[in-house]
C-alpha cells in the first residue's frame, strides 16, 4: 500500500515537473529543506499576528514602519556575513541564529511579568516580520545559486510544493495544538526545526556538489557588504524586479488589513484570533500546493515567466473586486487563499528564476536586499494608504480601484521583467 502511494505521488509530481536523470536526489533534498523551513515559519505566523492584533490594529501599522526601519541595519550585516562565509555556512550561521533567537523570545514570553512582555509580544512581530521573509530569501537565494534558469524553470515548482507541504504542516499544528500546548510551546518547536534545516542544508549542498563539476561551496563569496545596494542603483533589471516586489508588499497588506478587521470582528481572544489566522493560513496553503502541482510548470511553459508574474495583479484586481461587493470573512478566506497561492505558488517560483541569471554576489545580496526592504517597504506604504482610506470612510470600493490602477503598472512590468530576463539569458556563455 505505501509503495503504491509513493508510485502515485511521484506520479503526481513528475507530471507537473520535469525531473531529468542526476537532478532528482537534489531536488527531494531541497523539497525536504523548504518543508522544514516553511513548517517552522508557519508555526508563528498565526501567532505573530494574534500578538499584533492584541494591541490594536492601529498599532499593527506603526509596527509595520519599524520593521522597515529594522531591516536597514540588517543589510550591511547581511552582506558582510556573505561577504566572509562560503554558501554552506552562510545557512548553518543563518539559521542557528534565528533558532537561538525563538529560544529567546521564548523565555521572555514565558518568565516575565505582564507589562514588559507585551513589549517583548511587539518586538517579536517585527523580527518574525524580517524572519520570515530574511529565511526564504536565503533559501531562494540557495536554489539560484546551485541551478541555472533552465533548470530553476522545470525544478522551482517541484521544491516549492515541499514549501506548501510545510505552510500546511505548520498551518494545522497550529491551529489543532495551540489549545494543549499555549502560544509560547510553538516557539521551541520552531526552533527545533530551523536545527534540523540546518542537517538538511548540508545534506543538500552535499547531493547537489556530488552532481556538478566544479562545486564551490566551501569558497567564501567575497565582495562588498555594499554590493547588494549598488548592483540594485547601477540595473535598470533589478530595479525592475525590486519595483514589482514592492507593488506586490503594498497589495499584500490591502489584503493583509482587510482580514486583520474581520478576524478582530470575529473574536477578541488571542487563542481564539491565533486559531482563526491558522484555520485561514491551511486553506492558502491548500490552495498553494494544488496550485503548485497543476499549475505552475503549466503556466511557466505555456506563457513564461512574463506571463506567470502577470498571474498576481490579475488575481489581485479580481479579488478585490469581489471583497468590495462582499466584505465577509467567508469571501475573504477564498479571495486570500486564490491571490496566496498564485503569489506562492506561480508567481513566487518565476519572480526566484528572475535571479538566475546574475553574478553569484547578486544572488545572495541584492537579493536579499530586495526581498526584506523593497517587500518591507511595499509594506509600509500599502499600511498607510489603508489607514487614509480608512480614516476617511470610503470601505473597500476606493481599495478595489485603486489595486486595479496598481495592477496595470504591475503586469507591464512583468512583461517587461520577462522580456529582459530572456536577452540576459541569450548574453550569457
Amino acid at each position: 500500500m505505501i509503495r503504491h502511494a509513493r508510485q502515485a505521488a511521484k506520479r503526481w509530481v513528475t507530471g507537473s515537473v520535469d525531473i531529468r536523470a542526476g537532478e532528482g536526489r537534489a531536488v527531494l533534498a531541497a523539497a525536504v529543506l523548504f518543508f522544514v523551513l516553511l513548517t517552522s515559519l508557519m508555526l508563528l505566523r498565526p501567532v505573530r499576528e494574534a500578538l499584533g492584533l492584541a494591541r490594536g490594529i492601529e498599532s499593527v501599522r506603526q509596527l509595520f514602519f519599524v520593521t522597515v526601519l529594522s531591516t536597514l541595519p540588517l543589510i550591511p550585516l547581511f552582506g558582510w556575513l556573505v561577504s566572509r562565509c562560503s554558501r554552506r555556512r552562510l545557512m548553518r550561521v543563518s539559521l542557528h541564529g534565528c533558532a537561538g533567537i525563538l529560544i529567546a523570545f521564548f523565555v521572555g514570553l514565558t518568565v516575565l511579568p505582564e507589562s514588559p512582555r507585551l513589549l517583548v509580544a511587539a518586538v517579536y512581530y517585527i523580527f518574525h516580520s524580517v524572519f520570515n521573509l530574511f529565511v526564504i530569501s536565503l533559501f531562494w537565494a540557495f536554489m539560484v545559486d546551485h541551478f541555472n534558469l533552465a533548470q530553476s524553470k522545470r525544478l522551482f515548482p517541484a521544491i516549492a510544493l515541499g514549501g506548501s507541504l510545510g505552510a500546511i504542516a505548520g498551518s494545522l499544528i497550529s491551529w489543532r495544538l495551540v489549545a494543549y500546548f499555549g502560544v509560547n510551546g510553538l516557539f521551541l518547536l520552531a526552533a527545533a526545526l530551523l536545527e534540523a534545516g540546518v542537517w538538511l542544508a548540508d545534506r543538500f549542498t552535499r547531493t547537489r556538489a556530488a552532481s556538478l563539476p566544479a562545486p564551490t561551496d566551501m569558497t567564501p563569496i567575497g565582495g562588498s557588504w555594499f554590493a547588494g545596494i549598488n548592483a540594485v542603483a547601477q540595473s535598470a533589471y533589478l530595479r525592475g524586479v525590486g519595483m514589482w516586489i514592492v507593488l506586490s508588499g503594498v497589495v499584500s497588506t490591502f489584503l493583509y488589513f482587510t482580514g486583520l478587521r474581520l478576524v478582530g470582528a470575529a473574536s477578541d481572544s488571542t487563542a481564539g484570533q491565533t486559531a482563526w489566522f491558522a484555520y485561514i493560513n491551511l486553506w492558502t496553503q491548500l490552495a498553494t500546493l494544488l496550485a503548485q502541482g497543476l499549475l505552475a510548470r503549466r503556466v511557466m511553459r505555456v506563457a513564461g515567466v512574463g506571463g506567470a508574474l502577470a498571474v498576481l495583479p490579475l488575481l489581485a484586481s479580481a479579488g478585490f473586486a469581489v471583497l468590495a461587493a462582499m466584505p465577509a470573512l467567508a469571501a475573504f478566506t477564498i479571495v486570500n487563499a486564490l491571490f496566496r497561492a498564485a503569489q506562492q505558488g506561480i508567481a513566487g517560483p518565476a519572480e526566484q528564476t528572475l535571479f538566475t541569471v546574475l553574478p553569484q554576489q547578486h544572488k545572495y545580496k541584492a537579493k536579499s536586499f530586495l526581498d526584506t526592504c523593497g517587500y518591507r517597504g511595499g509594506d509600509a506604504l500599502g499600511a498607510y494608504f489603508e489607514r487614509f482610506l480608512a480614516i476617511a470612510g470610503f470601505g473597500l470600493l476606493p481599495l478595489a480601484g485603486a489595486v486595479l490602477a496598481l495592477s496595470s503598472l504591475w503586469m507591464l512590468l512583468s512583461s517587461f521583467l520577462g522580456r529582459r530576463q530572456a536577452r540576459l539569458a541569450a548574453s550569457q556563455p
